[in-house]
């Protein structure tokens, strides 16, 4: 009987045991599961002309002289020449111009209507706030001054289905400097994501990086729409010809 005893109690030990094991083992010893590169671009998004609250870097400070000067403007669209705000990564986007355009670009089904484009003067504050604009612009050697044109523009889509699209893919100065997709030009990505349902607008924006020797004197350039694919990858729309845009 006593040796039975021993048995059962040796059993119901050994039990206990190997189920404070799993369950230490299923706390503490499954590897810790990699982040998607999906999931690292929503935690982690670096857009360099993005406002506050778009960034999840260590939100840059304004100074108390950027909360004395009343061109600094924390929120909201910029209304004035002169008035700035800054990234959270500590970029300072200044507004130096606004030029009003009224062209349409029609190609295939696809229609472009340009409304105005703003002149930007653009510093560095911080080494993040650079490497981020070196990063969606595609230029290493982008120095911490730097001035860019934001293109507003509305896109219709007449095809019969979504449109899927870069934005604009080239851009030329009259010195024959040419920004493209590739190095230069940051689109809105929704319409290389999300892309534009049949029969809708949609307002969107290209910023494109300016020469340095070029500076204010601005008065016109040259613009190419990107080809045009449908949600299956097929080719809709070919790229547009080069349009002349004054202002």
């Amino acid at each position: 009987m006593q040796r039975r005893m021993g048995w059962l109690l040796t059993t119901i030990i050994a039990i206990v045991a190997l189920i404070m094991v799993l369950v230490l083992y299923r706390n503490t010893g499954q590897p810790t599961r990699v982040r998607t590169m999906a999931e690292e671009a929503l935690t982690h998004n670096k857009f360099p002309f993005a406002k506050k609250g778009q960034d999840s870097y260590e939100e840059y400070q304004p100074t108390k002289k950027d909360l004395a000067n009343k061109n600094y403007v924390e929120r909201g669209q910029l209304k004035k020449n002169g008035q700035y705000q800054l990234t959270e990564t500590g970029l300072e986007q200044k507004w130096i111009d606004n030029k009003k355009v009224d062209s349409t670009v029609t190609n295939g089904d696809m229609i472009y209507h340009i409304k105005n484009i703003n002149i930007i003067q653009n510093t560095a504050r911080t080494q993040n706030s650079l490497s981020s604009a070196r990063r969606s612009l595609n230029d290493r050697k982008l120095g911490t001054k730097f001035t860019t044109l934001v293109i507003n523009y509305d896109v219709t889509n007449n095809n019969l289905v979504t449109a899927i699209t870069p934005g604009i893919t080239a851009i030329k100065y009259a010195d024959d400097t040419t920004m493209s997709i590739l190095s230069g030009i940051y689109n809105d990505g929704r319409l290389n994501t999300s892309g534009i349902v049949p029969y809708e607008t949609t307002a969107t924006t290209t910023t494109v990086l300016v020469p340095n020797h070029m500076g204010k004197h601005l008065s016109s350039l040259d613009i190419q729409f990107a080809t045009v694919k449908d949600s299956a990858n097929n080719e809709i729309v070919k790229p547009s010809s080069v349009r002349t845009i004054t202002f």
